[in-house]
């Protein structure tokens, strides 16, 4: 895909997935012992909607909008965009 690509305005669906490195630590693992019991593992967010855009603007402009949305309490993590889709939406809701 075009990483330049301009979105016209209009009404669109959106898909967002991102992945991030975290650190679990079991369910009811007692303090003690949470280090040992704590392993690395990717998680995922997934968000979706639909929004109205009234200028004409980069798609990696708006999927970075939208990363930062879902993201705001990641600082300093290394998010990495697994998907981002758009699919505009007409008048009557259908999608084209």
């Amino acid at each position: 895909m075009d990483t330049t690509q301009i979105i016209e305005p209009g009404r669109y669906d959106y898909e967002l997935k991102v992945q991030f490195p975290s650190v679990h630590i079991p369910e009811h693992t007692p303090p003690a012992f949470r280090l040992a019991a704590s392993y690395e593992t990717t998680r995922v967010r997934y968000v979706s909607g639909q929004f109205d855009l009234t200028e004409h603007i980069g798609r990696e402009v708006l999927r970075d909008h939208f990363v930062r949305k879902v993201c705001d309490d990641l600082i300093g993590v290394d998010v990495q965009v697994a998907r981002f889709d758009l699919t505009r939406v007409d008048m009557t809701g259908e999608t084209r």
